[in-house]
């Protein structure tokens, strides 16, 4: 049985690719490479550092539950936010392929004076302790009232 040149290089290149494949998986996944020596996990660009919300923890706002937060409207008015609560959120994956990272998430539950522009939904929330920081709010609305959610996930 003759085998011609063409279909040789071709089965031995896609064999190659497809055993550089399952040995080395992440490098398809997440687009980093990994140093054998030094696993720094995954990056976080200085600008991200910089900003407040980087340092803030749940415990950052355990005391403000209850609190008013502002946020500007489309015509500059500050609408209040009441922080309603904040929640640990915990992990549920049961299945994993490798050791499971560790991570600190928490959201926030706010309840609003009235609806938040609609362009946009990072808000520059302002607050008299913590001061000014911009939020991914979520809508929530129910039965009229304006509810928002903003969740952490600090890896």
């Amino acid at each position: 049985m003759a085998i011609s040149r063409r279909f040789f290089l071709t089965s031995g290149t896609l064999t190659a690719l497809a055993a550089g494949v399952a040995f080395n998986p992440n490098s398809l996944v997440f687009g980093q490479l990994r140093s054998p020596k030094i696993d720094l996990g995954f990056q976080i660009p200085i600008t991200a550092q910089k900003q407040p919300t980087y340092m803030f923890k749940r415990t950052t706002f355990d005391p403000y539950v209850g609190g008013i937060f502002q946020a500007p409207d489309a015509l500059g008015n500050m609408i209040g936010l009441t922080l309603l609560s904040a929640t640990t959120n915990k992990s549920s994956a049961k299945i994993t392929t490798g050791r499971v990272r560790e991570t600190d998430s928490f959201s926030l539950m706010f309840r609003a004076e009235r609806e938040l522009p609609r362009f946009t939904t990072i808000h520059k929330i302002n607050h008299p302790s913590l001061g000014k920081f911009e939020l991914f709010l979520t809508p929530r609305e129910k039965d009229g009232t304006y509810y928002y959610e903003a969740v952490f996930n600090h890896i």
